[in-house]
């Protein structure tokens, strides 16, 4: 009965597959070595008892690299990435390729997950925050390969998605060995949605000691961008992980920005790379002149410069000589992004009302008074204008920025304890 429900799975799959792989080629979601290794013919030869960890994009890819660092200390085991976006695999491969193997995720369909499989051979699969597969987690079930999912989330949109589906994904959570949730909130939906009551803990969240810095290379970046984005002693806002159409809120609000005493610069660091050339035809239309930084040796800019950060990998080092930062995904209803980063180089950081995937981090950053909720664009524009000429309120929100980690330190530690104790076991 399994096999035939899994079969028609793979058929729905399939079915999906074939409608919305040529829209992801088309809007360069998906290169040919990405498709490549989705379908199974991974770069990597056979090897034996992997430590597998699946992370979707490029907030799960930065959060696992003290995990990955302690992994490598305790255990002689070769570890596997995959990840599913492609700017998440280029953040992975730059920053653990000397760690760790790192490949495309493959499509959950049975022949190519058997492939895999086979190729890899797990000891262990880890799944980071909300990556769960079900005709994988049959496959690796009926293996005997232990599943954790650690730093667990559901957020509210995929908590609806999966109680329309809440008896399938009763049978998929109760093949995992063990959850690590973020919190209590995630938790009870885990339980609710089927998850074994004896394997579920409230283990912390990652993030909050996710953030990892080379400081001879931050101090490297921080000469070289600040001398070309602070020219004359400009102030810096930081517009990052934008999605349309945040940047064209941004450009407009910065046309009153752009004549406050003192000068201040521009740069938009979208989501989407792939969004780059669309932004600089905004910039354009709004009177001012798009500078991508990977050309800026060759394009200093000019006072009516706006800079787009085209670049994979240096948001931290913008953050990091920002004046004010907002943070999107936030306006648009994408789920908002992580303000973490911004808040630990003590940055005044702003974000707007649609926050679903960070509800547990928006919360602590408010009840500290780290950061600023805005409901609409016009109460950004207030904000972002008020902090411009308001020394005293950046100064508050910077003072504040240090309570926002403390006592959020443990969580690295709880899952690690799970992964090792079902290492130990298998």
């Amino acid at each position: 009965m399994k096999e035939i429900l899994f079969l028609i799975y793979d058929f729905i799959f399939c079915l999906g597959l074939t409608i919305y792989l040529p829209l992801h080629l088309y809007r360069k979601k998906m290169t040919l070595l990405a498709l490549r290794e989705k379908l199974g013919f991974i770069s990597v030869r056979e090897i034996k008892n992997s430590i597998w960890i699946q992370v979707v994009s490029v907030g799960e890819a930065n959060l696992i690299g003290d995990l990955i660092r302690r992994l490598r200390e305790s255990q002689d085991l070769p570890i596997i990435i995959s990840t599913t976006t492609l700017t998440g695999n280029r953040i992975a491969k730059k920053r653990y390729s000397h760690l760790a193997k790192v490949i495309f995720f493959p499509f959950d369909f049975s022949i190519i997950l058997a492939r895999v499989i086979k190729i890899i051979k797990p000891k262990i699969f880890i799944a980071v925050e909300t990556e769960i597969w079900p005709n994988l987690f049959y496959r690796l079930r009926k293996k005997k390969i232990p599943i954790v999912i650690i730093n667990g989330r559901i957020s509210d949109k995929a908590f609806k998605r999966y109680c329309w589906i809440r008896p399938f994904m009763r049978g998929v959570l109760k093949k995992c060995d063990y959850i690590g949730v973020q919190n209590s909130l995630y938790k009870e939906r885990f339980l609710f949605l089927g998850a074994d009551p004896k394997k579920i803990i409230v283990s912390g969240n990652m993030k909050f000691e996710s953030i990892l810095i080379d400081k001879d290379k931050l101090r490297q970046k921080q000469e070289k961008y600040k001398s070309i984005l602070k020219r004359g002693g400009n102030k810096l806002l930081v517009a990052a992980s934008t999605h349309e159409p945040e940047e064209e809120i941004i450009i407009d609000i910065y046309k009153d920005i752009f004549k406050s005493p003192g000068g201040i610069t521009l740069i938009i660091a979208p989501r989407h790379p792939e969004r780059v050339s669309k932004i600089g035809k905004l910039i354009q239309l709004a009177s001012f002149n798009p500078v991508k930084m990977s050309k800026v040796e060759e394009n200093l800019g000019d006072k009516r410069s706006i800079f787009i950060a085209d670049t994979v990998g240096e948001l931290l080092y913008f953050y990091s000589i920002a004046d004010i930062c907002f943070v999107g995904g936030s306006l648009a209803k994408s789920g908002g992004h992580n303000v973490l980063e911004p808040i630990y180089f003590r940055k005044p950081t702003v974000f707007g009302p649609n926050m679903d995937n960070f509800l547990d981090i928006e919360e602590i950053v408010l009840e500290k008074g780290a950061g600023i909720k805005v409901r609409n664009r016009e109460e950004l524009a207030e904000v972002l204008l008020g902090l411009v000429s308001d020394t005293a309120l950046k100064n508050t929100l910077a003072n504040r920025c240090d309570e926002v980690f403390e006592g959020e330190k443990k969580s690295l530690g709880n899952n690690l304890d799970i992964i090792l104790k079902r290492l130990s076991e298998s």
